[in-house]
This record gives C-alpha cells, structure tokens and sequence, in this order.
C-alpha cells in the first residue's frame, strides 16, 4: 500500500486590512502633524540687471520720515524715541501730509533682532494698506482688495509705498 502523504502548506497570511490600516495611520499622522506657515514680506524687488540705471534723486528733508531700529530693537523716529504702538499713526500722517513725494528711510542696525525688523515692517504695511482702503472707500466705496485691477493700479500711483532701506554694520554703526 502506497502511502499518499499531503504536503503541508504554509497557511496564508491575511493581509486585506493591511491597506486599511495603512491609509488610516496615513490620514492619523496628516491631521495631528503641524504644518508651519513660513512668514515673509511681499516685497518686489530691483531687476537683476537694470536695463537703466536709476539716478539717486534729492528728497527735501521734510518729506523723509527716518525710522531707525537700535542694536537693542528700541525704534526711534527722526531721532526720537518712539513706541511701535504709534507707527502706524505716524506713518499715515507723513503719508498724507507729504503725498506722492514722501520717502519713509528705515535704518537697521545689523544686532536688532529680526522679530523686531518684521514688526516694524508689517506696520509700514498695515499703514499703506490702511490709506489704501480710506482713499479706496472714498474715491469707488470699497476696500483696496475689492476693487478691480485698474483701480488699485491707480491707488497704487496715488499711494505709493516709497521705503528706503539702509542697514548698519555692528561695529561703527556706518553702511
């Protein structure tokens, strides 16, 4: 008599929630990760390579607001000390007062703080912004950021954001 032996198998491993589990883990790590939101300042800059050469302009020393940053992050204006709580305000007035020909010189030692740095230029935003909006309500009765692209062309040229920026070195204190 011939014995027939069964091979034995190796039992299978079940394996169908394991994309399952996989898609669930997936979706656990997306919802609890945080995902930072890098902060920066809309600024256009220069071409590379100017096709023409801009020629430095005299500015009458009244129309230049000079806001200046300290190595210890203290703000000063026109060589007063000011808080950052009446920037914007200060800003705004300047701008009005001196129109299309203001100049707002923002100088910042290179040992202030960059937390310091963006505070002072998110206010010099806000502060744009806001004449933006007062003129934008005035002149077509919406905010800036309602208003077609021809209209806030033409806020843009009435409200120009007109900032210089100068940067000290830490030890003297010169460009």
């Amino acid at each position: 008599m011939l014995f027939h032996r069964e091979r034995k198998q190796v039992p299978l491993l079940n394996t169908t929630s394991t994309a399952d589990i996989s898609f669930m883990l997936l979706i656990l790590f997306l919802v609890t990760t945080s995902m930072d939101i890098d902060k920066g300042l809309s600024r256009q800059l220069p071409p590379q390579n100017p096709t023409e050469e801009e020629q430095p302009m005299d500015v009458e020393e009244g129309r230049v607001l000079k806001l200046e940053i300290g190595s210890d992050n203290t703000l000063s204006c026109n060589g007063n000390e000011l808080q950052i709580s009446q920037l914007q305000q200060m800003v705004e007035k300047h701008v009005m007062k001196n129109g299309k020909e203001h100049v707002i010189q923002l100088t910042c030692n290179r040992q202030a703080s960059y937390d310091a740095y963006f505070k002072v230029q998110d206010i010099l935003v806000r502060a744009y912004t806001n004449l933006r909006n007062r003129l934008a309500m005035k002149r077509y009765g919406r905010p800036y950021n309602k208003c077609d692209d021809t209209q806030q062309e033409k806020l843009r040229v009435e409200v120009p954001q007109r900032i210089s920026e100068v940067y000290l070195s830490a030890e003297g204190g010169e460009p």
